[in-house]
């Protein structure tokens, strides 16, 4: 199986895994929708993928539930939808007023300092992974290695692209079932980095 970086980003949720078959059995081959109760989660904006491979800004509802799309992604192509995040964050940041954009990993992680948070991954290109790593070989894609606490993992991201995010339990939560994730993502909890 390739590796999934949004494993190690966001906090799996083991509990859907039964709606592949419920919806097969309905009739359907891909499940639409999901919905998880957030109660952790004090902003009230998220991001949500929908069925056509991006990511829309969502809300949670008063009770805490928000909803969420599947968007069709084989294991082996999870790096465009990571990329296709990184897109949106750094699209939607201004707009929102999310200070989350910054030019250099280093610049990042000290970002999150400074609001007392502490950066527990760094997902990069290979090319980037040298400096961040301190290497002069190309680390191969997957958990290359950390820096303090934070791990580094190696994906198909651009080569001037990187994201620093908070532990997975802050940071979101993913579902897989078959070739199709659901996922809802804190923008809060990320940091894009455009070199």
């Amino acid at each position: 199986m390739p590796f999934s970086p949004f494993s190690h980003l966001l906090s799996v949720d083991r509990t859907r895994l039964r709606l592949n078959r419920s919806a097969t059995a309905a009739g359907f081959a891909m499940p639409a929708l999901g919905e998880v109760q957030l109660t952790n989660v004090p902003e009230p904006a998220l991001l949500a993928t929908n069925m056509r491979g991006t990511f829309l800004l969502t809300r949670k509802s008063s009770e805490g539930i928000a909803r969420y799309g599947f968007s069709p992604c084989e294991p082996a192509n999870e790096p465009v939808l990571l990329t296709e995040l990184a897109r949106v964050l750094w699209e939607l940041s201004p707009q929102h007023e999310w200070d989350i954009r910054c030019s250099g990993v280093p610049e990042a992680v000290e970002s999150f300092r400074t609001h007392g948070l502490e950066a527990r991954t760094v997902v990069v290109s290979s090319q980037l992974a040298r400096s961040v790593l301190g290497q002069d070989a190309l680390p191969p894609e997957g958990l290359a290695g950390t820096v303090g606490k934070m791990q580094v993992l190696v994906t198909g991201l651009p080569e001037n692209v990187a994201l620093v995010a908070l532990a997975p339990e802050n940071a979101g939560v993913c579902v897989r079932t078959g070739d199709n994730m659901g996922m809802l993502v804190r923008p809060q909890a990320f940091r894009v980095v455009q070199t």
